[in-house]
């Protein structure tokens, strides 16, 4: 009886021992993995979406001439190359507004699928060369189907002279279905290079990419980076891939005509498209980072029937 009444006195105390504990100003140990809705859970934070504020520029870059890449030089002025009848050229500035044609012609016409060359885009090399990567077309037919636009390069050592090294992406074996064109290049932080260019894969209208590990052979990526929209100009802002693009065509686009951009964080998935304006007749953006929280679009535009020139919009970014 003596050992039944201890053992039944141990469970009271360690009950009432218990329940005083309870009520105690310790805090309270939780498991959070089992209590995923407790506040002491970590949330993922919200990624901010980059707006920006625009402005129309006066005037014109660059007339009799459209479908530019802009430049910035180690010596902080801005070439922008841009495309005529001749090929492709280029004119210089010193704020990124007023800019001076240069003389001759940077990349000019050839045969074959070079009998129209185009959309010229550059990336710095490590040697202090540079290296434009440009569209060769078998004619100025305007679509798929009427022409056939492949992606060649040439390399530089003052961006004024160019040798022409060959053909970097074949679109009549990779899958574009005749059609790998506007293509825009950018540098990795792996030391890669990725064009993003305008496809027509799988009868599809939009943006694709295609890798390279030495700038000079491709391998094309699967899926679209962007559908519906197209001419692909890229830039990296605070650690995000944004890529500024063009709607041309109601048809394919549910967007109104103008120019939009979407961020990534890895450059091959992006988010929904932000408007930067409303116009028809503009196409090919490029874009060049003036300061931190400034980036200036520049643009082709069809001023009247046959006589295109390149006009610009300044952002300040804002969120």
């Amino acid at each position: 009886m003596k050992i039944k009444y201890f053992f039944s006195l141990m469970v009271l105390i360690i009950a009432m021992a218990f329940l005083s504990g309870c009520g105690s100003s310790e805090p309270e140990i939780i498991d959070i993995e089992e209590t995923p809705d407790s506040e002491n859970t970590q949330v993922e934070p919200v990624t901010q979406k980059l707006l920006f504020s625009w402005n129309k520029d006066s005037g014109s870059r660059i007339e009799d001439g459209s479908v530019p890449f802009i430049h910035k030089l180690k010596d902080g002025r801005a070439r922008l190359y841009y495309c005529n009848s001749k090929g492709i050229l280029s004119a210089i500035s010193n704020d990124g507004l007023s800019f001076t044609k240069e003389q001759g012609v940077r990349v000019s016409l050839g045969e074959g699928f070079e009998s129209y060359v185009c959309d010229p885009t550059i990336v710095d090399l490590q040697d202090g060369r540079m290296r434009m990567y440009y569209k060769g077309a078998d004619s100025q037919n305007p679509g798929p189907g009427q022409s056939i636009h492949k992606i060649y390069s040439a390399v530089s050592s003052d961006g004024l002279t160019f040798q022409k090294e060959g053909l970097r992406i074949d679109s009549e074996t990779n899958g574009d279905n005749g059609w790998a064109s506007v293509p825009d290049a950018i540098v990795l932080p792996d030391g890669r290079v990725r064009i993003y260019y305008v496809t027509a894969a799988a009868m599809e209208h939009g943006i694709g990419s295609a890798i390279s590990s030495d700038g000079l052979n491709f391998v094309k990526e699967s899926g679209l980076r962007i559908s519906n929209l197209v001419d692909p100009a890229l830039i990296r802002i605070n650690n995000k891939y944004i890529i500024f693009a063009a709607s041309i065509d109601e048809r394919f686009a549910s967007l109104p005509k103008g120019i939009y951009y979407s961020e990534s964080t890895d450059g091959l998935d992006f988010s929904e498209p932000i408007e930067v304006f409303q116009e028809s007749n503009v196409y090919d953006p490029s874009i060049l980072k003036v300061d931190e929280n400034t980036v200036r679009i520049f643009y082709g535009k069809v001023m009247s029937p046959k006589l295109p020139a390149v006009e610009s919009h300044t952002g300040k970014i804002v969120g």
